[in-house]
């Protein structure tokens, strides 16, 4: 696979991840703002925080 293809898969589950964050933190009344960043910038590690943290 060409490394450009790769980064933007990368790119593109970094944002599915982070929406579907941002819906269940709003929906829990949670600062959705903190868990898109986190998981736009780290991706799954963000998102295992955020469950890890109780969301």
């Amino acid at each position: 696979m060409r490394l450009g293809t790769f980064l933007g898969l990368t790119a593109v589950a970094h944002v599915v991840l982070a929406w579907l964050v941002s819906l269940d933190a709003k929906k829990r009344g949670d600062d959705a703002g903190r868990w898109i960043v986190a998981t736009l910038l780290t991706g799954v590690f963000g998102v295992a925080d955020y469950v890890r943290r109780g969301r």
